[in-house]
């Protein structure tokens, strides 16, 4: 990996930022959906977590709206799911914009509204695996004018509401994708749809540009994309934030279009392990002090010149810190960000807020740290029912319940009622602290299944049903 250092200066921190930031963008990808913290927070919630966003450095904001489960919010008369939700979106944008953000929006573009879903235009997945969402066939002329209207639709609303976007981060995958012929290959069909939808957005946002977001493509398609866009559309790909795989660091082999930047899809989301998973906050909060300074000392060595963060809600406020604190060059290590955390979140002096870092640093690897020795160890906080501070506590308790349960082979009545309590646990932590709603695909708590979970649910079912025979 080579040993460079992060600390592009040796200026002295007057007032806590270097001179020179080590990544020029530093892009906050928050997208509201899932029933996740940013689809169901309020108008002063969203500022409030961005102003501390733009406090640890972030520079650039994100979202993605989501179709899934929405009719069209702008052929639908009532007030429906898909218009609810992006009028929240239009709020946060106008929040970020008003703070100083770069604001982008994150485009999916065959994936469509629930209502637009018409049988002959459905678009064919494939066996990769890749390809999945409420899906239409862009080949199809019909099809790809619903597609380009949406975006006309979207982009004008947003100018109207005073909301300048100053990127698109178009992405093929998650969800997106056909595989019929006339879209094979997937990739060049993606391109040329998003230089349609690029020419409807400069109608409504002159000057936008196009940074485009590499997750989950193949080797080969970074190559096709590569050939199309330095023959078809030179100097229009201003970045790709590249696809880091969990785990790994290294994307400097990836083929881009002449003048393309080098940038990064850094996941913030999972702990400092990819395996066993601590992921998308089904343990409450998670910290990867070690992973995310290793991951941007890479991206450095390896020419990469800004991030999108990638963030599914609240509970990694700490990686949110660690990596804005580090590639702004306001802090020199995953030490100094942590002790900055606990002084500004905990009130901790000095001696506190080293007994903080101690505390939150082994969490990167949870299912290795004695839970219970740590619940009875966590520092004091000034404010034990503050959100941040309680979800720690939280994490605690579900992990020493979790070995707890996890130490049986049977559901004796001392398992059971730990699984009871493991489960009002994290129902506290989702209900009372992050304030969360139904949640769906990864944030639900079967995507990320606990050792003991498939057997604890069928114990349930057994249970139910001795309850009532006649079931």
């Amino acid at each position: 990996m080579g040993a460079i250092t992060l600390l592009c200066v040796a200026a002295a921190y007057a007032s806590g930022y270097a001179a020179e930031p080590v990544f020029e963008s530093r892009v906050l990808y928050a997208p509201g959906h899932f029933g996740n913290s940013y689809e169901v927070m309020g108008e002063r919630e969203a500022r409030e977590l961005l102003h501390e966003a733009q406090y640890w450095g972030f520079n650039g904001y994100c979202d993605w709206f989501d179709t899934v489960d929405c009719a069209d919010p702008f052929g639908d008369p009532h007030y429906n799911l898909g218009k609810a939700l992006w009028n929240r979106k239009k709020t946060h944008f106008k929040s970020a914009q008003d703070l100083g953000f770069r604001c982008g929006l994150c485009i999916t573009p065959n994936h469509v509204f629930l209502d637009q879903c018409r049988p002959e235009w459905r678009a064919e997945r494939g066996e990769s695996g890749r390809i999945f969402g409420q899906l239409i066939c862009p080949s199809i002329p019909e099809a790809r004018a619903v597609i380009l209207n949406n975006y006309d639709n979207l982009f004008r609303d947003l100018a109207q509401a005073g909301v300048h976007l100053r990127f698109l981060s178009p992405c093929p995958y998650d969800y997106g994708g056909c595989a019929c012929p006339a879209c094979n290959p997937w990739i060049l069909t993606f391109a040329v749809l998003c230089r349609d939808i690029y020419e409807v957005a400069l109608r409504y946002h002159p000057g936008i540009e196009m940074h485009f977001v590499g997750w989950w493509w193949s080797e080969e398609e970074h190559r096709l994309f590569a050939d199309w866009a330095d023959a078809k559309a030179p100097a229009w790909v201003k970045s790709i934030s590249l696809h880091i795989p969990y785990g790994k660091m290294d994307v400097s082999g990836v083929p881009l279009p002449a003048g393309c930047e080098r940038r990064a899809f850094v996941h913030i989301g999972y702990a400092d392990q990819a395996q066993p998973r601590d992921c998308y906050g089904h343990l409450g909060p998670v910290i990867a002090a070690e992973r995310l300074p290793k991951t941007l000392r890479a991206l450095k060595a390896h020419g990469v010149t800004g991030f999108m963060a990638y963030s599914e809600g609240i509970y990694e406020d700490v990686n949110k810190a660690l990596v804005a604190g580090i590639a702004s060059a306001q802090y020199d290590d995953a030490g100094a960000v942590l002790r900055a955390y606990a002084r500004r979140y905990f009130q901790a002096d000095e001696t506190r807020a080293g007994q903080w870092e101690a505390w939150l640093r082994p969490w990167g690897a949870p299912f290795t740290v004695d839970a219970a020795a740590a619940l009875q160890a966590l520092p004091a906080g000034k404010d034990p029912q503050h959100w941040r501070f309680r979800q720690w506590a939280l994490k605690a308790q579900m992990l020493t319940v979790h070995h707890r349960i996890e130490g049986g082979n049977t559901w004796t009545p001392a398992r059971v009622a730990a699984a009871e309590r493991f489960w009002a646990l994290r129902e506290t932590l989702e209900r009372q602290v992050y304030g969360l709603g139904p949640l769906r695909h990864i944030l639900d708590k079967h995507f990320a299944p606990l050792s003991w979970q498939h057997s604890w649910t069928e114990h349930r079912a057994q249970a139910s049903l001795s309850l009532h025979p006649h079931m």
